[in-house]
């Protein structure tokens, strides 16, 4: 969704500035594995129930078993179309600050709720998947939201009802820093089953998450600073986040302060010239300018 060295204490502080708009997936290793256990989870006429057996890597024999009006509508694997989670060797883990992997909510407000199941494929780092269990009139599809490194909430950011899938931008991890040093863009999702993916990207709508991302990004910057530790993650993101706002006009001005300024450190010293210039393709090439 790269070799790592062990993060000192400089990317600790780095990383935990990175959790400030949307918690990582907590992502333990799949050398392990989890005791058999079962979930459940409801919201309106929909109750969810996951169960899963030990083995040796990750879980055996995952289940899903969704009813619907007192009806099962499924009864399955939730994962057997994911290549992560082929064989069941993933996780049922949940991301950010829930407890369960397990969650029915209504997530486009049409009153028919969604089934989610959160699962972990394992790595160092990635990946943190979610199984979207939809009902199509006849029985439920689901499909694979893949989030990387990093994990989302439910949050209802505008009141209306209905939760955003809020999470970060999985391709700033290790972009242009060791992944303890990146720091990540907001990113907020709109379930919408015609969109591709499933999710239409309405991260614009909220500045105010946005600036607090940037807020965040300050604060990291200037702890790695004092630590003489790498930045051009942090700064990468600080600059993605101006042109989410619609404010692409203090982009290059900030770059030419950082430049003298020495803000623009990696692991090993002063960053090249050819920074700048590489930053701002990624930028474009992401979509962002």
């Amino acid at each position: 969704m790269r070799a790592r060295r062990r993060p000192s204490r400089a990317a600790a502080l780095v990383a935990a500035g990175a959790l400030a708009t949307a918690a990582l997936a907590v992502t333990p290793s799949i050398a392990g594995a989890d005791d058999a256990g079962s979930l459940t989870a409801s919201a309106g006429a929909v109750q969810a129930t996951l169960t899963w057996g030990n083995a040796q890597f990750g879980v055996a024999d995952p289940h899903l078993v969704i009813v619907r009006a007192g009806a099962t509508v499924f009864d399955g694997s939730p994962v057997a179309g994911s290549d992560g989670c082929r064989d069941g060797y993933c996780r049922f883990l949940p991301s950010g600050k829930r407890k369960s992997a397990l969650q029915v909510a209504d997530l486009n407000g049409d009153g028919e709720p969604e089934v989610l199941v959160d699962a972990y494929t394992g790595g160092a780092h990635c990946c943190a998947v979610t199984e979207l269990a939809a009902f199509n009139g006849t029985g439920y599809a689901i499909q694979e939201l893949a989030w990387g490194n990093t994990g989302y909430e439910l949050q209802d950011l505008d009141g209306d009802g209905k939760p955003e899938l809020v999470g970060l931008d999985d391709a700033f991890a290790g972009a242009f820093s060791s992944f303890a040093a990146s720091f990540f863009p907001p990113r907020v999702g709109d379930y919408d089953p015609g969109a591709e993916g499933a999710l239409r990207d309405v991260t614009d709508h909220f500045p105010a998450l946005i600036r607090k991302n940037q807020r965040a990004a300050l604060h990291a910057l200037s702890r790695a600073r004092k630590q003489h530790y790498e930045t051009l993650g942090i700064v990468a993101a600080y600059v993605a986040d101006f042109y989410l706002v619609g404010d692409p006009g203090h982009v290059r001005p900030y770059l030419e302060r950082a430049r003298r300024r020495g803000d623009l450190r990696t692991a090993s010293g002063r960053a090249p010239r050819s920074y700048e210039r590489r930053l701002l393709a990624f930028l474009k090439k992401q979509g962002y300018r």
